[in-house]
């Protein structure tokens, strides 16, 4: 099985001064893909701090999980991903060393690894991996700051920030790889079967509307710059948006 990846970005909308904040690599040579999305800062003053913590987390953990991923190993695809997701998290730790605020930059995403016929995949946070297969689109992640939003007028910024982020005992716990050791306890893997004609979707959060609009196959048929560009004037009516970024992999015989 061959696979072709595509990926794109598109700037938040929200402020000039807010760079994009998103990160995505892939390389087909070794059947690795990613997606990365940084963890929104405070503004100070009314201005985004520049340089960017966010866009430094996610550059830090990217160069440390593509070391890994792009060496050769004997070891299982799995395995990998796990030391890959690791190896990230502690560059991330090292970017931080210093950082006055409890609330430490980070960033989330999927990370996955395409050999033979299967897909393996290692993920934390809300970015989005979905398959497309035989007509079908579902969704191989799980959102992990569901039970904060649905319990958000209980907790402070700070507390959701500082308190349940990474915290495996809390049950509204989520995930960021933001340095903490404890970020493990939500790193998420698995792997899933693939057939010629799939479409693997990664894809940064806030675009599930748009995809819900959509039959499987309408998804299936856009590259990644015509489903940015599409969920981009779909969402746009309502407000500004944050980054969005898109992996789309497509495989063949």
């Amino acid at each position: 099985m061959r696979f072709i990846m595509k990926g794109a970005t598109a700037k938040n909308t929200c402020y000039a001064d807010k760079p994009d904040e998103d990160y995505f690599f892939f390389d087909e040579a070794s059947g690795f893909a990613m997606i990365l999305d940084g963890v929104t800062r405070d503004r100070e003053n009314g201005i985004y701090p520049n340089p960017s913590p966010a866009c430094r987390a996610c550059n830090a953990f990217a160069e440390a999980a593509q070391a890994v991923l792009l060496n050769k190993s004997d070891a299982s695809p799995i395995a990998r991903l796990k030391a890959a997701a690791y190896a990230g998290n502690e560059a991330v730790a090292l970017a931080n060393e210093g950082f006055s605020s409890p609330f430490l930059p980070g960033t989330v995403g999927v990370l996955t690894l395409f050999s033979e016929n299967k897909l393996y995949y290692a993920y934390i946070g809300d970015s989005n991996g979905i398959l497309i297969s035989n007509g079908t689109m579902s969704y191989f992640t799980e959102p992990q700051t569901a039970e904060v939003h649905r319990h958000r007028k209980e907790f402070t910024s700070d507390e959701i920030r500082t308190v349940i982020c990474n915290n495996p005992s809390h049950p509204c716990g989520y995930g960021v790889w933001n340095g903490m050791p404890s970020s493990a306890e939500f790193l998420r893997v698995g792997e899933l079967p693939l057939s010629v004609g799939d479409k693997v979707f990664l894809c940064t959060d806030g675009v599930d509307p748009f995809l819900a609009s959509l039959p499987a196959e309408a998804v299936a048929a856009m590259d990644a710059d015509a489903f940015l560009s599409r969920a981009m004037a779909y969402l746009r009516p309502e407000g500004h948006m944050d980054d969005r970024t898109a992996v789309v992999i497509s495989t063949f015989e």
